[in-house]
């Protein structure tokens, strides 16, 4: 991990410093489930520095570099990826993996940016990208099934979860709307992390997409209903706003049935899975509050068979 001490080597492996000019790293300013972000400053330019909690190898880091340059030039607001002095998307400093972008003021994660923004931002991501034959991943196309939910009740509860009485409430919903799920029809290279911790409004009120980390095969469709969710927010005006501007705006993705949701509710089922198995083996303490926290998010907002019905009638 780094310090406050890397930012003259980060500095100097991406070509950042002018003669003469301080060079600062301070933070951390951002925290998120796999990393965090820190701000270099040079001079009077700041830049964002990206390591992961758990470093990966440097030849794995910077395959969305292309797909965030595309989506760049078709007219996505987003950071720009720097490249190293020899033209590499990630440098090794000190024993830790780092990554540098463009720094951009962001604004508080909020689901209230404006609608049609939003749908006119994933309709160029969608046009940016290309189709791939790639599988899905598991994450984003499967669900965790009756049993798994059951036991995982059962054991949070013996272990006395404080959220095990929510997962009791929603089991079976969480249950049912698993059987909405389809495969994932045209796959093309998706962003695959939409939710408003990445899709924010800069100081200028523009929407911003971050962190293209988790890229890679998906249905459009799918996404579109993904965003549709959490952007909607449980409110048709809004969802419909989002999916006419992605229309207008030449995305390619439909809602139309159920099925479209089959992403989200696969996402909703590895979250919950994997937060609620970690706490159980976490020590006592800050990590299991963490995780607690990821769990109740989605008692707090789930997606269930009733909620989707809503924004397929809004979207029809």
């Amino acid at each position: 991990m780094i310090g406050g001490d890397e930012g003259e080597a980060i500095a100097a492996a991406y070509g950042l410093a002018r003669p003469g000019e301080a060079v600062r790293l301070v933070g951390p300013v951002a925290r998120g489930q796999l990393g965090r972000i820190w701000r270099l400053t040079a001079g009077e330019r700041s830049f964002a520095v990206k390591e992961w909690y758990a470093g990966p190898r440097l030849e794995d880091v910077g395959r969305d570099a292309g797909f965030v340059d595309a989506a760049r030039a078709i007219g996505v607001r987003t950071p720009e990826v720097l490249r190293t002095t020899d033209g590499r998307v990630a440098a090794e400093v000190d024993g830790t993996v780092v990554r540098v972008f463009e720094w951009v003021d962001l604004r508080p994660r909020t689901r209230s940016l404006d609608p049609a923004a939003v749908g006119r931002t994933v309709a160029l991501l969608h046009r940016a990208a290309r189709g791939t034959d790639e599988p899905v991943d598991n994450w984003f196309a499967t669900g965790a099934g009756e049993q798994s939910w059951r036991d995982l009740a059962r054991r949070v509860s013996e272990e006395q979860a404080p959220f095990a009485g929510q997962l009791r409430a929603l089991v079976d919903d969480l249950v049912a709307v698993e059987a909405v799920i389809e495969p994932h029809e045209a796959p093309i290279v998706c962003h695959r992390d939409l939710w408003a911790d990445n899709v924010l409004a800069t100081a200028g009120g523009e929407v911003c997409v971050i962190d293209f980390e988790n890229l890679g095969p998906a249905d459009p469709s799918q996404e579109l209903a993904m965003v549709l969710f959490e952007f909607g927010d449980d409110d048709p005006s809004r969802a419909r706003a989002l999916h006419e501007a992605y229309r207008a705006a030449g995305g390619p993705g439909r809602v139309t049935r159920r099925g479209h949701f089959s992403m989200l509710v696969a996402e909703q089922a590895h979250i919950g899975q994997l937060a609620c198995s970690r706490w159980v083996g976490a020590d006592e303490g800050p990590e299991r509050d963490r995780l607690a926290d990821w769990f109740l998010e989605i008692p707090e907002d789930p997606v269930t068979l009733a909620r989707i019905d809503r924004v397929l009638a809004a979207v029809s």
